[in-house]
């Protein structure tokens, strides 16, 4: 048997390095985003399509990766 770690990877069609990068992306992406609309709340002036704009990207992201890429 697989080793548990391996199986959700293999599952997104992504060997575990090309599913640990795309992690650390979105962790980069939604860090920045929570920083931007955590601004925002203060300032509303700042960052107003921040977090509709990340929805667009996170699609394209997912939409170009793993089982996906080749749609």
């Amino acid at each position: 048997m697989k080793y548990s770690y391996f199986l959700h990877p293999e599952g997104a069609c992504m060997s575990y390095f090309e599913h640990f990068w795309f992690s650390l992306k979105l962790s980069k992406m939604l860090y920045i985003a929570s920083c931007k609309a955590f601004i925002h709340a203060i300032l509303p002036n700042k960052y107003i399509t921040s977090s509709s704009n990340l929805i667009d990207e996170l699609k394209i992201e997912f939409d170009t990766v793993g089982c996906n890429k080749n749609e």
